[in-house]
Order: structure tokens, then C-alpha cells, then sequence
């Protein structure tokens, strides 16, 4: 991990911890133990080559083992939403799209969704990627825990308007309903 690009060092320890059921925000810096993750960080990174947040990160660039968990999502803040724009084969399986195509509410409860919101709404104010331990229970009754890392994603390098969003796969855990 680069720990002298400003991104990691105004994230050195957390974000402001929220206050919220089933999250922790864990420090950027903790990303050396999710080797996969910080691969994903590292093309963030280098995607930006200095014009500001990366608009994309190129496929090729991040670690095989994290594409059945990646989500590419579109910030709808007016909505309090995202939509996904692309899912993993894992994630893919395990949305429920009836009711308009996959938004939070497809995957989570409406609980859960305002936690994963109010998140990503942080990661758009500060601009700056979030590593977090979450665990909750998927609207089929399965109790989910992982480390997951968010990326914000800017069409015109400033403004947030999409994430990358993945998980680090070994630390995936499962329990059925």
C-alpha cells in the first residue's frame, strides 16, 4: 500500500466512526491484512494519475478473486440510493430484482439499507475509500459478515457519482437462515 499518497494518509486511522448496527470502520492503514483489497486500493490509486478521483478501474488491474464479490454502483443521493450498474456473478445470485431493478432495498432490508447508504454517503462527502467490517442478515434470513472496501468512482474527477465496491474473500462468512 503507498502509504504516502494523501488519500491513505487523511485516512490513516478511520473515517468518523458512524454509529450504526453491524459496521466498523476500520482504518485504511488495516488494509495490509486484506491482501486482495489492497490490490483493489492500489489500481484506485493509480488510476488517478493526478487528475483526481478515477472515473474507472481498469478489470485487469485488480485480483481475480474479488470479481464475483465487486459491485460497480451509480450515487443517487437525491434518492438516499445507489444502483448497480454491474454485479459480480456471488452478488448477482443473491439480489432479489423484483419491484425496478437492483437497489439497496433489492439486497437489504430497510435498515440495513440506510446503514450501507449512510456509508456511501460518506465516502461521497469525504472522497476518500472506506474499509469496514459489516455483518447483518439478507432479506432471505442468511446472516452475512465480511471486510469490504468502497471506492469512490467521479465522471469529472471531483464530484462522486459512483462507487467500487468489493470484499475481501477470506474473510467471508456465512450462516443459513
Amino acid at each position: 500500500m503507498n502509504t504516502d499518497h494523501p488519500a491513505t494518509k487523511r485516512h490513516a486511522t478511520a473515517m468518523e466512526p458512524l454509529s450504526l448496527r453491524g459496521y466498523q470502520e476500520l482504518p485504511l492503514l488495516a488494509l495490509k491484512d486484506y491482501p486482495a483489497l489492497t490490490v483493489c486500493h492500489q489500481a484506485w490509486v493509480a488510476a488517478q494519475s493526478g487528475r483526481g478521483l478515477p472515473a474507472v478501474i481498469e478489470v485487469e488491474t485488480l485480483p481475480p478473486e474479488v470479481m464475483p464479490y465487486t459491485m460497480l454502483l451509480d450515487y443517487l443521493p437525491d434518492e438516499a440510493d445507489v444502483r448497480v450498474r454491474i454485479a459480480g456473478l456471488y452478488v448477482g445470485e443473491r439480489s432479489n430484482q423484483a419491484g425496478g431493478g437492483r437497489r439497496l432495498r433489492n439486497f437489504f432490508s430497510e435498515d440495513d439499507a440506510r446503514i450501507v447508504f449512510a456509508s456511501m454517503r460518506r465516502v461521497a462527502e469525504t472522497k476518500l475509500p472506506s474499509l469496514a467490517r459489516r455483518s447483518y442478515v439478507a432479506l432471505n434470513g442468511t446472516q452475512y459478515t465480511y471486510v469490504r472496501l468502497i471506492l469512490p468512482l467521479s465522471l469529472d474527477g471531483n464530484t462522486v457519482t459512483g462507487f467500487f465496491k468489493t470484499i475481501e474473500p477470506e474473510t467471508l462468512v456465512t450462516q443459513p437462515a
